[in-house]
């Protein structure tokens, strides 16, 4: 898994051993933000992430320099 765009293009994220893990895959995720891309400012955007699980979506938001980032997510294991 990678991030896909914005200041940290490129980053590639550790791959850890984590079967109950499902990461956002990039191809998901360029879908979103190609979205994002063209109703957006990202400069301008407050982002709240919920159900964030491992947080990539958030770190593809940090990569695009929003104003403010909230990930929340809840897991008792």
């Amino acid at each position: 898994m990678r991030i896909i765009s914005g200041l940290h293009k490129g980053f590639r994220f550790p791959e850890k051993n984590m079967p109950h893990a499902r990461p956002t895959t990039d191809r998901a995720k360029e879908a979103l933000f190609n979205i994002l891309d063209q109703t957006y400012y990202f400069e301008d955007i407050k982002v709240l992430d919920l159900y964030s699980g491992l947080g990539r979506v958030a770190l593809e938001f940090c990569s695009r320099r929003p104003t403010d980032i909230t990930a929340v997510d809840f897991n008792l294991k």
